[in-house]
């Protein structure tokens, strides 16, 4: 008898995932998102300057600056593999800048655009928060709930981070989209049922792609996303063909 060739099984090829922190975040802000990710996606977080690993570096008050610091990270590492972008909040307009940016720089494009809890540009009117009195500016970071209460609540540690936070809401607060051609990725959006960015919100991103749109609803508020990272992972998983583990 003839010797039994073993089956070749087939796997898709890797994906590499960048993701851009919401306001106060930094490159360890998707460890959750790490912790669960599923076979083949390599979760990697950018880092913005003025926190982190680049606390010595002088904040940025402007999203298109931000954007440009992204994206200037990300460029050396594209074209070498698969890749797709994630943001939460302030990451989502990162993540949606540093593809304009990709785009108009003929470089290779992600196979898909994760934004989560942030509406589509010029839906909703800045508030001016970064204005707030330091009570009131507590407060509004209260009742987002993404801000640790060890964190509001220890004098030091909010020495530190507030600057940072004023800054990141400034930047998102006082940008003013431009409008641009659709873009040609699919665009995955993840909004909370009881956030203030509502359905209606996020599904005007639809408008800002050519290509495949998703919409997916989670329980929870702004930060929704603390509570739901195994299902935020196998929606990836699904979304780039890669098995779930």
């Amino acid at each position: 008898m003839g010797r039994r060739r073993k089956r070749q099984i087939s796997r898709p090829a890797p994906v590499s995932l960048y993701c851009l922190p919401y306001a106060g975040g930094n490159a360890f802000s998707y460890r959750p998102l790490e912790a669960c990710r599923p076979p083949g996606l390599t979760v990697s977080g950018i880092e913005l300057p003025g926190r982190g690993r680049r606390s010595g570096e002088a904040l940025r008050h402007s999203l298109e600056e931000l954007a440009d610091d992204a994206f200037a990270q990300l460029r050396g590492n594209l074209g070498t593999g698969r890749y797709a972008l994630f943001g939460h909040s302030m990451g989502a307009a990162l993540a949606y800048l540093c593809l304009q940016r990709i785009r108009d720089a003929g470089l290779a494009l992600p196979e898909a655009l994760f934004l989560s809890g942030k509406a589509a540009p010029g839906v909703i009117q800045d508030k001016g928060r970064h204005r707030l009195p330091r009570p009131q500016f507590i407060e509004m970071l209260h009742n987002l709930g993404g801000c640790p209460p060890e964190i509001l609540q220890h004098q030091e540690l909010l020495d530190y981070f507030e600057p940072i936070l004023r800054a990141d809401f400034q930047a998102i607060e006082t940008w003013r989209h431009r409008p641009a051609e659709p873009l040609p990725v699919p665009l995955v959006v993840l909004v909370g049922r009881e956030d203030e960015v509502t359905r209606d919100h996020a599904a005007a991103w639809s408008r800002e792609t050519s290509g495949e749109f998703q919409l997916h609803e989670f329980d929870g508020d702004h930060f929704f996303i603390h509570r739901h990272w195994t299902r935020i992972a196998a929606l990836i998983a699904a979304t780039l063909g890669l098995a779930v583990s």
